[in-house]
């Protein structure tokens, strides 16, 4: 099987110097916007960026034959009209010549993107977003692997995590990955002696992440060199008023040596107040998750801004 992780995160340094080019536009640009902007979380992929917003891809942006080529899903460009629409012989009539955006207005073109991927959002993914855009050890998001599944015949199966987070250990820095769960979500739990679901769905991640250690070593070194790059365009569009790189991201960055790979994901579980944490049949499902992922479970209530991944 290929390994799909080696290249996977790498910006070569025209598509990066572009993207600065746009930064430095004296002409507004969705690009300068996309920086401006607190409320979206860059994700370092092979020649592309992902803007997520709660865990949508607001925009795909790709290095095309030396261009740069932003690109959206069709869904995000509706425009949401409060009008009633007739049915007449088996056929809607649609009053409107089109119900789509068809061009790029400015700052509340974006918003209005973002507003319309939030009616697509889950809870899971609307309820980890301020934790991933406030968190600046929060290193990458959405991270996919391939594994091969053995059956009658072997097949290919495409994990997704949730988050990485880089950390610094008297070691080094060091990525640790983690699966998010809403404390709705059925998969936390298990009657009697069973195992809930997402302590499969882990182990098959450690799996996945043990095979792609060495390639995710040499990956967030890239990712690390390009959110540099990024951070100073982001000062650059916002008069030097750009959040701060955590220090193991620079170091990095600076050094060009790999960081470790942790591959035991942690488990975050969050959307739960008080006294849905104290319910009793609850803590016994939380207790069977601590005992089998060893001090990995982190329930973190409603992230907000200033919450952390990993303590």
């Amino acid at each position: 099987m290929t390994d799909v992780v080696a290249t996977h995160r790498k910006l070569d340094a025209a598509f990066l110097d572009a993207l600065e080019a746009l930064a430095a536009a004296p002409a507004p640009n969705w690009w300068q916007d996309v920086l401006r902007s607190d409320d979206l979380f860059i994700a370092v992929r092979r020649n592309s960026l992902n803007a997520y917003y709660r865990g949508a891809s607001i925009f795909k942006i790709d290095w095309i034959k030396e261009c740069v080529v932003p690109s959206t899903h069709i869904k995000y460009l509706v425009r949401q009209a409060q009008t009633y629409v007739p049915l007449i012989d088996g056929r809607f009539q649609n009053p409107a010549a089109s119900s789509m955006r068809e061009s790029y207005e400015g700052p509340e073109t974006l918003r209005q993107m973002m507003r319309a991927a939030t009616s697509f959002a889950g809870p899971e993914k609307s309820g980890l977003h301020p934790l991933l855009v406030g968190d600046p050890a929060i290193i990458d998001a959405e991270i996919a692997l391939t594994r091969a599944v053995t059956d009658e015949a072997t097949t290919q199966q495409h994990d997704r995590l949730d988050a990485a987070v880089i950390r610094n250990t008297k070691t080094g820095p060091e990525v640790v990955f983690c699966e998010a769960k809403h404390f709705t979500n059925g998969a936390l739990r298990a009657t009697g002696d069973g195992l809930p679901a997402v302590i499969g769905q882990i182990n098959d991640y450690e799996n996945a992440l043990t095979r792609y250690a060495d390639a995710l070593k040499d990956g967030y070194v890239e990712v690390a060199k390009a959110l540099v790059r990024l951070n100073a365009m982001k000062k650059l569009v916002r008069n030097g008023d750009a959040p701060k790189l955590h220090d193991a991201i620079l170091s990095i960055a600076q050094s060009n040596i790999p960081p470790l790979i942790n591959a035991k994901p942690y488990l975050l579980i969050f959307g739960f107040d008080k006294a849905q944490r104290d319910d009793e049949a609850w803590v016994t499902h939380l207790q069977k998750l601590k005992d089998h992922l060893d001090g990995r479970v982190r329930a973190i209530g409603n992230p907000t801004r200033q919450s952390v991944a990993i303590r």
